[in-house]
């Protein structure tokens, strides 16, 4: 008996829903935005006539009965949403799970620090001010404290080199300190997952930088992994890198010349040994070519205008390779 009055209980809601929705739908359809915000404190109510206004929803009785019979009355969370092309029931996926509207934040193999802080004003996905200060100053020493990838990383060093270019979604909510969180967490799994597979005696920091200057001076793979075994010789030979994209690496971002007598500890004619940090953020080719580099009997290299790099074993052969490839 009771089972037949709920029944055609549920039978009414669902004419009287259907009969309310046809009603609602007479109107016109609003032009969608790309994106609503939903305020935090709103209720299922409030967000139905929010979304029926910015014409997401063509019923606010039907997108409130799905949200009642889903059991989500009070799990609808407020941020910046992207519900375009998607149902009632993916709105209110959305809505229940946070999923809420991404930037996109592409980092690209040989950006710097300087290069991100750009794009990130561009877009305005948030203050460049906010992200150089999660990667510099005190924010370093707890990040030293989370992630093993930084243990190397010299006092008073920002995180460049360590910024892995790879595609970053940035909810509304998300701080410059998530967002470097994000970044190291994704960079330390692509590390280990290469160091693992090499038994290397260099610290993380100096493959860092080796790295920074292959994705720099090389195109392929194969030829970083060769340029690695000559630059790893040249430090053992103690004998100048004069990698000349050193040169052009300023923290001010300002140079645009390669001036081989500037005073620069980036400066790799003028001092021997490393640059005193990466001048770049390396992709993971160029990770895996200075962990693995390849030795040859060569020890100098040029890149020529289509892109080859060009290898010789004497300082005569190279000299010739310049004349060749590089004079008109």
């Amino acid at each position: 008996m009771f089972e037949k009055i709920f029944i055609v209980i549920g039978v009414v809601l669902l004419a009287a829903v259907s009969m309310a929705a046809v009603f609602e739908l007479s109107g016109n359809k609003m032009e969608q935005k790309d994106t609503v915000t939903i305020l935090r404190g709103q209720n299922a109510v409030q967000i139905a006539n929010e979304l029926k206004a910015e014409g997401y929803i063509d019923s606010k009785i039907v997108f409130l009965y799905e949200v009642l019979k889903s059991g989500n009355w009070k799990n609808l969370k407020a941020g910046e949403y992207d519900f375009k092309g998607g149902g009632i029931a993916e709105i209110i996926d959305k809505l229940v799970n946070a999923k809420t509207a991404a930037k996109i934040l592409a980092i690209i193999p040989g950006w710097t620090i300087n290069d991100i802080a750009k794009f990130i004003q561009a877009e305005k996905l948030f203050g460049d001010e906010n992200f150089k200060n999660a990667i510099s100053g005190k924010n370093i020493t707890e990040l030293k404290g989370e992630f093993e990838i930084l243990t190397t990383l010299p006092a008073g060093a920002d995180l460049e080199g360590y910024l892995f270019p790879d595609t970053y979604q940035i909810a509304k909510e998300t701080s410059a300190q998530d967002l470097t969180r994000a970044i190291l967490k994704n960079f330390e799994k692509k590390y280990s997952a290469i160091s693992r597979a090499n038994s290397q005696s260099r610290n993380i920091h100096e493959i860092i930088i080796m790295a920074s200057m292959l994705e720099k001076e090389v195109i392929s793979l194969e030829d970083k992994k060769i340029v690695a075994g000559i630059l790893y010789k040249r430090l053992q030979a103690k004998m100048p890198l004069q990698v000349d994209s050193t040169l052009l690496y300023s923290k001010s971002g300002n140079l645009k010349a390669i001036n081989k007598e500037i005073d620069s500890p980036y400066n790799t004619y003028k001092y021997a040994g490393m640059p005193a940090g990466p001048i770049c953020n390396p992709g993971i080719e160029s990770i895996e070519a200075a962990i693995e580099p390849i030795e040859t009997p060569h020890w100098y290299y040029l890149s020529a205008p289509d892109g080859a790099t060009i290898f010789a074993k004497t300082y005569n052969e190279h000299l010739q390779n310049i004349a060749q490839h590089l004079t008109e």
